[in-house]
């Protein structure tokens, strides 16, 4: 038989069990992360849907109100101003909302690259999401269809200064006084260019920013 421990050996310890670390699935923050995620993803989608619709409704409205100033039987006291101002200002304030809803969607995308980011870095097993910051680090963008919309919607305004110059030289032509007329028809070509070309720079230098702001970050 065998003597029985005594008092004084100590008792033989357990081996310590190491517990696996917490799985970041369930992490208050990955969980943040991803509601953030879903969230700038609807943003974004819904800007560029309400970037689609202002150009519809902004080139569709504008064609019909110069179809309808071209028919209409209204004096040309009333035709020519709404063509050479209202017609073009608002083919301009259209492109300016547009151009908001460009700005609104590349921000979100922006973002969209930044939680990426942060996703792949709670989870750790390498670049998992990354859609957003690989387009944004190619400078992939689809140039052609934004300059097509800018051209449709200009050229609404374009139209109707044309409309406008047409009415013009239509009641001038009844008057004497070719040297006035001539005058007259200057003015208005030298207002429509210098309109349309200042409105061009100040958007395409904006719309530049918006560009450059969102590849470089």
């Amino acid at each position: 038989m065998t003597d029985p421990p005594s008092p004084s050996t100590p008792a033989p310890r357990k081996a310590a069990v190491r517990r696996p670390p917490p799985s970041p699935a369930g992490s208050p923050a990955l969980t943040a992360l991803l509601a953030e995620y879903n969230s700038l993803r609807t943003e974004s989608l819904q800007a560029i849907s309400n970037r689609i619709q202002i150009m519809n409704f902004a080139f569709t409205s504008l064609a019909v109100v110069l179809a309808a100033m071209f028919s209409s039987d209204l004096p040309r006291g009333i035709l020519i101003p709404a063509c050479l101002v209202f017609v073009p200002g608002a083919s301009k304030a259209s492109l300016l909302i547009w151009l908001g809803e460009y700005h609104r969607s590349q921000r979100a995308g922006r973002g969209v690259a930044m939680v990426e980011r942060q996703i792949n870095g709670v989870l750790g097993e390498g670049e998992l999401l990354g859609w957003e910051s690989r387009l944004i680090a190619s400078g992939t963008h689809m140039g052609y269809p934004y300059i097509a919309t800018v051209v449709f919607i200009l050229s609404t305004g374009v139209l109707g200064e044309s409309l406008g110059g047409y009415f013009l030289a239509e009641r001038l032509a009844s008057g004497p006084g070719l040297l006035g007329d001539c005058l007259v028809a200057g003015a208005v070509f030298l207002y429509a260019v210098l309109s349309e070309a200042l409105f061009l720079r100040f958007f395409l230098r904006r719309w530049r920013a918006i560009r450059s702001a969102t590849h470089s970050a």
